[in-house]
């Protein structure tokens, strides 16, 4: 029996109306064009056991601090009270899992650095652990 949803379900139900509200934040974003979709990152079960392993306590905790604004990588180490090549190793990490985006950009009198956005402001894990 198929249910049909109203408007009025939207304005009255508070999951409704919170899913149809991000839906609008990513569209505002996608007409924006920012440097980050306020979505969730979807991993496939491949992904999520390389995901656990590389995700590790320092790295999302780079995460978290380039969540905040876009930094470069001596930014990122400064804040976390790190090595920069370190953060630049964990950076990589973070970029071939596919949170962030690293861009080269000029920096004027010391020719360039690397500046590291995330791709999302939410991870969202849904995993089926039944061996098929």
């Amino acid at each position: 029996m198929a249910t049909t949803i109203t408007k009025e379900d939207f304005a009255k139900n508070k999951v409704l109306r919170k899913h149809s509200q991000r839906s609008r934040d990513v569209a505002r974003a996608l007409d924006a064009k920012t440097d980050v979709l306020p979505h969730a990152r979807v991993f496939t079960s491949v992904q999520f056991q390389e995901f656990v392993t590389e995700l590790t306590p320092k790295r999302f905790e780079l995460l978290r601090l380039a969540i905040k604004r876009r930094r470069s990588i001596n930014d990122l180490a400064s804040a976390a009270h790190r090595e920069p090549s370190a953060v630049s190793r964990d950076v990589a990490k973070l970029q071939k899992l596919g949170l962030v985006r690293v861009d080269l950009v000029p920096n004027p009198g010391h020719g360039q650095m690397k500046m590291v956005t995330p791709v999302a402001t939410r991870i969202s894990i849904d995993a089926d652990l039944q061996v098929a």
